[in-house]
């Protein structure tokens, strides 16, 4: 093809800071990408297929403006480009600018919104047996953000580095995310940190050596495992760790000038971040009996027992797995499959998780309908009043004519009580008359019983 792009990382970042200057990061929402097309015939005029490809975490919004070229989209490749067809001279170069939003930084908002959450989760198990656990997962994830945070911050006038930074951490930021976001992390998943706090450090042995017999200067870039972050080296020896966005990896790099010959060894340092932690195996294990304990006697009991076997068996087979002593290569590799064996027993937990969360909510709908049968016998009985009442009067009974019959009731007993009373008292008055004294009568004492009988032989 008659054209070349050159001096690409040079031109995106001396367009950042021509735009932009030094001190204008927390204020900048917009980046200049340059880059420049010639037309590599020395003698002819040619027409050329202009054609660059975007960053690939740039969308249609997120481009403001192409100038003169227009936006197009690569289904093999998934990503953006700007291009056209235009007409150059001989051993013309064009330089293109295609002004685009900045997105490759976190904003501040969203860091205080993670913390926040994260705070507001640890408060609702405040109280559970988890809690201390809970309490340094939320440390954890709240120096997780800011470390990534300050990375760019750190890099705030380079674009390059800042882009670099930014690709390197986007797995471990979407992972803070979901973390942030769910209250299981801290509840189950916190256990672990203890473990990870704890790990032990894996020597990384590198050998280089310059063949020739003059002195040289050799640009060093060696490959670190998919797993290395830049904190995960704890001893660099003088490199720096660098990302590559083609291979998603980390790197050492470092310039170094050898003499003829001359062979040198470095022993970096690095987290053995490759050490599964037993503990999150173990939140699985109690999550897992607490749902099969649940589901038994249920519609689920087959399937809950089955799904239960195959947890079991995988949770065993990372037990067993930690207690081999393997080579770092062997031990990178068992880390791996533990890490896909998790996954896989997680989700048949939430599965299990899934059909307990069914039967409870069978339950709570059974115990509601229990007492929506108990309003509706009571209206029932209420519904056999008003026919009652419909029966007697030839109409049901309104709320007037309700209270009408409770005061004519009141009014009622009040009348009779009283006609009562006073009949009761005139009777009262005249009770044993027959029987006093008459006048001038003397009293008498009254015999016993059986006195009388005596006295009259």
């Amino acid at each position: 093809m008659p054209f070349s792009l050159r001096n690409k990382s040079m031109a995106l970042a001396l367009a950042v800071f021509l735009l932009l200057g030094p001190s204008a990061f927390w204020a900048r929402a917009q980046v200049a990408i340059n880059f420049i097309a010639v037309n590599a015939s020395e003698t002819a005029a040619k027409e050329v297929d202009v054609k660059y490809f975007l960053p690939e975490e740039l969308k249609p919004d997120d481009v403001l403006n192409t100038g003169e070229l227009d936006l197009g989209y690569d289904v093999d490749k998934g990503m953006y480009f700007v291009y056209k067809k235009m007409k150059f001279n001989s051993k013309e170069s064009r330089t293109f600018k295609v002004l685009v939003k900045d997105v490759w930084r976190i904003e501040e908002e969203e860091i205080n919104v993670l913390k926040n959450q994260v705070d507001e989760n640890l408060k609702l198990l405040e109280g559970s047996e988890n809690y201390q656990y809970a309490v340094k997962a939320r440390e954890h994830l709240h120096q997780e953000v800011d470390y990534i945070y300050n990375q760019q911050r750190n890099y705030s006038d380079n674009i390059d580095r800042r882009i670099e930074e930014y690709r390197s951490f986007k797995a471990a930021l979407e992972t803070i995310r979901n973390n942030a976001y769910d209250l299981d992390y801290l509840e189950h998943e916190s256990k672990a940190l203890d473990e990870m706090e704890n790990r032990k450090l894996v020597k990384f042995i590198i050998e280089v050596e310059n063949p020739q017999e003059e002195k040289k200067k050799i640009q060093h870039k060696h490959f670190l495992p998919e797993e290395v972050r830049a904190d995960d080296v704890v001893e660099k020896r003088g490199f720096e760790v660098r990302f590559d966005d083609k291979k998603k990896r980390s790197f050492l790099s470092k310039e170094e000038e050898f003499n003829p010959g001359e062979k040198k060894k470095y022993e970096i340092l690095i987290k053995d971040i490759w050490d599964f932690p037993t503990n999150k195996a173990d939140s699985l294990q109690s999550r897992a009996d607490l749902a099969v304990r649940e589901l038994k006697d249920t519609i689920y009991e087959q399937s809950a027992e089955y799904l239960f076997k195959i947890i079991q068996t995988r949770l065993n087979e990372i037990k067993a797995s930690k207690l081999l002593a393997q080579p770092i290569e062997r031990h990178i590799g068992t880390y791996r499959l533990n890490e896909k064996r998790y996954e896989e027993t997680k989700k048949d937990v939430e599965r299990l998780e899934k059909m307990m969360s069914i039967v409870r909510a069978k339950k709570l709908r059974e115990m509601e309908v229990g007492k929506v049968q108990n309003v509706l016998q009571r209206l029932k009985a209420l519904r056999g009043l008003a026919a009652l009442s419909e029966a007697i009067f030839k109409r049901g009974i309104s709320v007037t004519m309700t209270w009408k019959i409770i005061f004519g009731t009141i009014i009622f007993v009040a009348m009779f009580t009283t006609i009562h009373f006073v009949i009761w008292a005139k009777r009262s008055g005249k009770m044993g008359e027959e029987i006093g004294l008459k006048t001038g009568e003397e009293i008498r004492a009254v015999p016993k019983p059986g006195d009388e009988e005596t006295a009259a032989q």
